[in-house]
C-alpha cells in the first residue's frame, strides 16, 4: 500500500472533506501561517491546513495534520477512545522496515554547495522566537558505540544555508548517542526527516527501551513495512516515502545560542547554548511540501499524548493490574483511572508514572467511576475524596524536563502526587446521589430538546 504524509491526508479529504482546508492565497511564513491556525483553533475547527502559496520558497506547507485525535488514532486504525490499547497492541508485533534503492524522497539530491537551508520556508511561530525553525523533523541517528539506531523529535532553528542549532533534550537517547560520541570526538551521523505519516511520528514517539528500534514500530502502527532506501552520505537507511531529508552531522563540542523559542508549555523559554546540525546534503520530492507542526497548540499537543499515554499505561499496569484508563490534559500532567481493589494501589500508580517518564511532574488517581476525560469530574473527586495531609506526595529534587519555565535548576524539578480514590474503597465510600437508571435509560434526549442543541460545531476531536 505504500503510505506516506500525502496519502494520509488524500484520505483525510476523501473522508472528511471539511478536514482539510487548502488555501491559495500568499501567506507570510512570520507569524501568518501560525495565526490562522490559531485563529481557527478558538473556533474550534482544527482541519489539516495546506498553504499552496508560501512567501520566499517554492514549497508549500503543510500543517496541523495531528490537531484531531480521531485522525490520530485513525491513522493507526483506531477510535479515539481505544487509540492507547491499540497502539500497544500494535507496538507489541513491529514489523522490521523494507529496503528499497530508492523512492519519492531521492527525485531532487542537493549536496555540499548545493546545499541551502534559506530555499526551505522559514517558518517563524512566535513573536519572541529568536528565528525561524523547524518543528516536525524527526532525527535518526546511530549510536556510535552499540549502532543501534533511534528516532526523535528535536527542534531545529536556522541559522545559514548549511547549519541549524538542534535541541538535544537532557538525558534522552539522542543525547546519550551524541554524548557517545563526542567522548570518541567523533561527530554524530544524522538524518532529519521531514513530512511523516502520522503513524510514523507515533512510532518516533514511543517511550520506550533505548533497544527498541522506531522503524520496526512505525512499521506496526502503520500496518505495512516502512521502505527505507540508503542515504546519499552516510552508512544509514532513510524514509523512502519522505517528502524530504536534511543528511549531516553534530560537530563535538561545538555550541551556539539557541532560542527563545515558545514551547509546549506555552512560554518562550529564553536563549541557551546548543548544539549544532552541519547540513550536507538534501533530498526532496519534486513537489514536495514541508510538514509543519504549530508548537504549544492542539497540533503539537495531541501528537504527544496517544505514545506517552501508552507508556504511562503500560507502566501502571505493571503495579496494578486494574488501570483502566490515563490521560494527559496539560503539560507534565497525567490522570490515571484504575478500579482500586486494595489500600495503597493509588499511591503505586502514582510511583509507577514518576518512574516512567520523566516529563511527568503531577499525577492524579481518582477511581474507576470517574471519566477522566471531563476534567470536572476529576476536580470533583480531587475535592470529595482526598485530603491533602493524607493523599498528597511530594518529591523534591529530582530529573524532569529542562523545557520546564517554572523550575529553577535546567531540568530538575519536584512532583507530586494526589491519591483522589476513595479510601479505603469505592464499595465502602459515601454513596453518590444519582437519577434512578431505569428513568435514565428511558428518557431520550431528542424527545425534549430542539435538534441544533445535540449537533458539534467543531472538527471531532
Amino acid at each position: 500500500m505504500s503510505q506516506d504524509l500525502r496519502s494520509f491526508i488524500e484520505k483525510v479529504r476523501q473522508e472528511s472533506p471539511e478536514e482539510v482546508l487548502t488555501i491559495s492565497k500568499e501567506v507570510d511564513p512570520h507569524f501568518e501561517i501560525t495565526a490562522l491556525v490559531v485563529k481557527l483553533e478558538q473556533e474550534r475547527r482544527f482541519p489539516i491546513m495546506v498553504f499552496e502559496n508560501v512567501k520566499g520558497t517554492k514549497f508549500p506547507v503543510v500543517t496541523n495534520v495531528h490537531a484531531s485525535r480521531r485522525r490520530l488514532a485513525s491513522a493507526i486504525g483506531s477510535d479515539p477512545r481505544a487509540a492507547v490499547a491499540n497502539y500497544l497492541r500494535r507496538i507489541e508485533q513491529p514489523i522490521p522496515p523494507k529496503e528499497v534503492d530508492t523512492g519519492p524522497v531521492k527525485e531532487v539530491i542537493l549536496k555540499g554547495d548545493q546545499v541551502d537551508l534559506r530555499a526551505i520556508p522559514q517558518i517563524v511561530h512566535h513573536q519572541d522566537d529568536a528565528g525561524p525553525y523547524l518543528t516536525a523533523g524527526i532525527t535518526l541517528a546511530k549510536d556510535p558505540l552499540s549502532g543501534r539506531l533511534n528516532c526523535s523529535f528535536n527542534r531545529l532553528m536556522f541559522i545559514d544555508k548549511n547549519h541549524t542549532s538542534i535541541h538535544l533534550t537532557l538525558a534522552k537517547h539522542l543525547w546519550e548517542f551524541y554524548t557517545n560520541a563526542e567522548k570518541l570526538k567523533q561527530p554524530l551521523k544524522l538524518a532529519v526527516i521531514l513530512g511523516a505519516h502520522p503513524a510514523w511520528s507515533l512510532g518516533a514517539l514511543n517511550i520506550g527501551s533505548i533497544d527498541e528500534e522506531e522503524f520496526y514500530l512505525m512499521g506496526a502502527l502503520a500496518g505495512e513495512a516502512m521502505e527505507v532506501a540508503p542515504a546519499e552520505t552516510m552508512d544509514l537507511k532513510v524514509p523512502a516515502r519522505a517528502e524530504m531529508i536534511l543528511e549531516g552531522e553534530i560537530p563535538p563540542f561545538e555550541r551556539v545560542d539557541e532560542g527563545p523559542f515558545g514551547e509546549f508549555t506555552g512560554y518562550s523559554l529564553g536563549s541557551r547554548k546548543r548544539e549544532v546540525f552541519h547540513v550536507k546534503a538534501v533530498t526532496h520530492r519534486k513537489d514536495a511540501f514541508l510538514h509543519d507542526i504549530t508548537v504549544g497548540h492542539i497540533d503539537h499537543l495531541l501528537l504527544s499524548t496517544i505514545p506517552m499515554e501508552a507508556n504511562l499505561f503500560r507502566s501502571v499496569r505493571a503495579m496494578v493490574p486494574s488501570v483502566k484508563a490515563v490521560r494527559i490534559p496539560a503539560p507534565f500532567t497525567v490522570y490515571v483511572s484504575i478500579e482500586k481493589k486494595t489500600e495503597g494501589q493509588g499511591k503505586n500508580a502514582i510511583l509507577a508514572v514518576l518512574g516512567s517518564d520523566m516529563y511527568m511532574k503531577h499525577v492524579i488517581v481518582v477511581d474507576h467511576d470517574i471519566d477522566i476525560f471531563n476534567d470536572q469530574r476529576v476536580q470533583w473527586a480531587v475535592g470529595t475524596r482526598c485530603q491533602a495531609d493524607r493523599d498528597v506526595t511530594i518529591i523534591s529534587n529530582v530529573g524532569g524536563s529542562d523545557l520546564d519555565p517554572s523550575d529553577l535548576k535546567d531540568g530538575v524539578t519536584a512532583k507530586m502526587g494526589i491519591d483522589a480514590t476513595a479510601k479505603p474503597r469505592l464499595d465502602t465510600f459515601t454513596p453518590r446521589h444519582r437519577v434512578s437508571n431505569d428513568v435514565f435509560e428511558r428518557l431520550e434526549l431528542k424527545d425534549f430538546v430542539p435538534a441544533s442543541w445535540l449537533t458539534q460545531k467543531d472538527g471531532k476531536r
